[in-house]
């Protein structure tokens, strides 16, 4: 027997082992890599700030998923791209606390992924100044669901104004697709456009109509 011809497969078979094992640990410590980005290491950066509510919470926790899909995929990292920062599912009172919770957890999500300081946390910019004391206010003669629409409308401006959009209320979803029962749409919207146009003018400087 030519034990040249069993030794030399006998070795090829010993180094295919060995590059196996060394392969599969090389994955292992890949995988705890990763997972340690994901906020997985000691240290709980990914742990909410004790100031947050319980809503600012929930979009802190839905800000961190969204950065980490936004890294995942390659896309920018920009906070306005994600759906559910500008359009939450919540009660309108609840969407600013939300966004505000959102806003810090992408951006703190962003730099840990990043490995940098990443995009840079600003707080919400605080509400316009009252200058002519009741230009803010609902017509007296608006009722319920009016209000509601002419306090939405002032944040769709004020949203347009700080993001550079062209000041259009038909270009605002809320106004389009107001999230009301059919009966109160109308309402809703005639409330939305005086909003609208009473804070883009208070914005621009110009002389609201109403």
């Amino acid at each position: 027997m030519n034990l040249k011809w069993i030794t030399v497969p006998a070795l090829a078979l010993m180094l295919l082992v060995a590059m196996g094992v060394r392969t599969a640990r090389a994955a292992g410590a890949t995988h705890a890599t990763l997972a340690a980005s994901f906020g997985q290491e000691p240290g709980g950066w990914d742990v909410p700030p004790q100031e947050l509510n319980e809503i600012q919470r929930q979009g802190f926790h839905d800000g961190i998923e969204g950065a980490r899909r936004d890294f995942e995929n390659h896309r920018p990292a920009n906070v306005e791209n994600r759906d559910e920062y500008r359009h939450p599912h919540l009660p309108p009172e609840q969407r600013e606390a939300y966004r505000e919770g959102f806003r810090r957890g992408y951006n703190m999500a962003m730099a840990h992924l990043m490995g940098g300081p990443g995009p840079e946390y600003r707080p919400a910019p605080p509400p316009p100044p009252v200058v002519r004391g009741d230009w803010d206010t609902a017509p007296t003669e608006f009722n319920e669901m009016q209000r509601r629409g002419f306090h939405d409308g002032m944040e769709g401006a004020r949203r347009d104004f700080d993001n550079h959009r062209r000041p259009d209320v038909e270009n605002r979803d809320e106004y389009r697709h107001p999230d009301v029962p059919p009966e109160f749409r109308e309402a809703y919207r005639e409330g939305f456009r005086r909003g609208y146009d009473r804070a883009m003018a208070h914005l621009t400087g110009q002389q609201w109509r109403y």
